[in-house]
């Protein structure tokens, strides 16, 4: 029985007191709703129940350290605000130390650097060949015609008709005359052959370089440690925290006892 203020099972008890058949872990979860509706910041939102029940539990007994429920419930949730992004920190650094179901990681890398040298050379070669024929005939006529006259006093006169069809030649002593016919055919053929040869040489040097990195991670349980014997080390490490906690949280409940 509370002396001075009330207990803290009081509070909490309050919604439940006329439920006869209720058990003592019923009653807290219930209560737990009633005094906890307000926000607060904690590492994991999932792990509020387990504090806040454990949080009734350690001082379910203890009457609490204020003349009102009220003031009690308000000092309570000043107490979280300021405090707990303190303790959120160990909690963290916990997490970090425990994993509940790890005790190995291996972290493995692997740098290959592999370098090649390549070389091309490349020939190439071309002939090409053609041949050219080309006939080529020319006909030429030459008519030559020459008459020489001599010409004195005539005894008779003459009728004859100039080389060049003008007019008639009366008079002449003497006449010679030549006439020269000739033909001449000229026959050509040209043949041609031409030949080419093309030569093309050509080198390519390349340098080729490639970088393989290769990280191997392995995570998980080795050696002789169980999971259950890894889980409790897990929660204990959970549970020293929050002795912490409740240790500096009597400042709000009566020393005296």
């Amino acid at each position: 029985m509370a002396s001075y203020t009330m207990q803290l099972r009081e509070y909490i008890e309050q919604t439940t007191q006329d439920n006869d058949s209720m058990t003592i872990r019923d009653r807290i979860e219930a209560g737990r709703s009633k005094l906890f509706d307000f926000d607060y910041p904690l590492f994991d939102v999932n792990y509020k129940k387990v504090f806040e029940t454990h949080f009734i539990r350690k001082f379910y007994m203890r009457e609490i350290g204020f003349e009102t429920e009220g003031l009690f419930k308000f000092q309570l949730e000043t107490w979280l605000l300021i405090n707990m992004p303190y303790f959120n920190k160990l909690f963290e650094s916990e997490l970090i130390t425990y994993d509940p179901l790890v005790n190995s990681h291996m972290e493995t890398t692997h740098t290959t650097t592999k370098g090649k040298d390549q070389t091309q050379t490349n020939n190439t070669k071309a002939s090409s060949s053609g041949t050219s024929s080309e006939n080529v005939t020319s006909d030429t006529t030459d008519s030559r015609f020459n008459r020489h006259l001599d010409s004195q006093t005539p005894d008779e006169r003459l009728t004859i008709t100039s080389n060049n069809g003008e007019g008639v030649i009366e008079y002449a002593s003497a006449i010679t005359e030549e006439s020269d016919n000739g033909s001449t055919t000229t026959s050509g053929n040209t043949t041609g052959n031409t030949t080419g040869d093309s030569n093309i040489d050509g080198t390519l040097n390349a340098t080729i370089n490639e970088t393989e990195d290769y990280v191997q991670s392995r995570t998980g349980k080795v050696g002789v440690a169980t999971y259950s014997k890894m889980m409790n080390e897990y929660r204990n490490s959970l549970l020293r925290v929050e002795n912490k906690i409740f240790d500096e949280m009597q400042e709000l409940f009566m020393l005296v006892y």
